[in-house]
């Protein structure tokens, strides 16, 4: 019986490991683990073959938790991608975004909030309205309050850039863009944006195109306004910020009056939150 198998064993060797173009394939086996193939433990030196494991139902059906990398399987959101949109919720692309070293791609950054919206980074941008109506009721001071407040809360080590827009712009730091949160810095801006009046029409395109030309790119950005803006700045706004990596862009409606469904879509395109904040009426 030996001599048998060991005739037959050798026949099927050479059929298998010769190619003649006559009909006979090749059979590639690739291995895709690199370790060495190690001896069935339920094997005996006998010979015996080993009998393969057959896992439970419920094993199997455990297994299906799991993707083929071993991480949980993905759960659905019940918010749905209403939560883009809505006041204070997490955007897409809230986790990652943002430019340059140090963004909020990797963990790291500060907190502040901005008309009671979060945004996270290091490099921070404020694209706020001083059109004429933002003098309706004191609501230029309001947001300019805000905007103290706001950087106020930031670390030395993060930095900002304040575009104040109407049909044009006004900016802290025309040359560079973007500061430095140190203590005599914020003095100074609070001394500059005291003496910045409303005044013009409303269109933040020309504010978004000198914060997005810095070379730090901002990790996320405070949009607000309180009125209509031009019907294609929301596409050149986007356009902007395709440019480079995503940079989170939260939009506030200052008022009833303002425009929503542009800010609703930059929002939503960018991950970011819209939200409506209602000024206070005059005391």
């Amino acid at each position: 019986m030996h001599a048998i198998l060991l005739a037959i064993l050798s026949s099927i060797s050479v059929g298998i490991g010769t190619s003649t173009g006559k009909g006979i394939s090749t059979i590639e086996v690739s291995l895709i683990d690199s370790e060495p193939l190690q001896p069935s433990p339920d094997s005996s030196s006998s010979g015996t073959v080993a009998t393969p494991e057959v896992r439970p139902a419920e094993d199997a059906a455990n297994s299906a938790d799991s993707n083929m990398f071993g991480l949980p399987a993905p759960t659905g959101n019940d918010q749905g991608d209403e939560a883009v949109v809505s006041s204070g919720a997490e955007g897409l692309f809230a986790s990652g975004g943002g430019g340059g070293d140090g963004g909020i791609g990797d963990g790291t950054g500060a907190t502040t909030t901005f008309f009671g919206v979060s945004g996270r980074g290091k490099k921070i941008g404020y694209v706020v309205d001083k059109s004429g109506s933002m003098g309706i009721a004191g609501r230029m001071d309001q947001a300019k309050n805000e905007i103290i407040r706001s950087i106020s809360e930031l670390p030395d080590y993060t930095s900002v850039c304040i575009a104040l827009f109407d049909e044009d712009f006004q900016t802290f730091d025309l040359d560079g863009g973007f500061v430095k949160c140190r203590e005599g810095v914020i003095s100074k801006i609070k001394k500059w944006i005291r003496d910045v009046a409303q005044s013009g029409g409303t269109n933040p395109v020309s504010a978004f195109q000198f914060l997005f030309s810095r070379r730090e790119r901002p990790d996320v950005v405070f949009f607000m306004s309180d009125g209509e803006i031009p019907p294609d700045a929301a596409d050149e706004i986007l356009r902007l910020n395709r440019r480079g990596p995503n940079t989170v862009i939260h939009c506030i409606a200052f008022g009833q009056a303002a425009a929503t469904a542009p800010l609703r879509r930059i929002a939503s395109e960018t991950g970011g939150t819209f939200s409506i904040s209602v000024p206070k009426g005059p005391r």
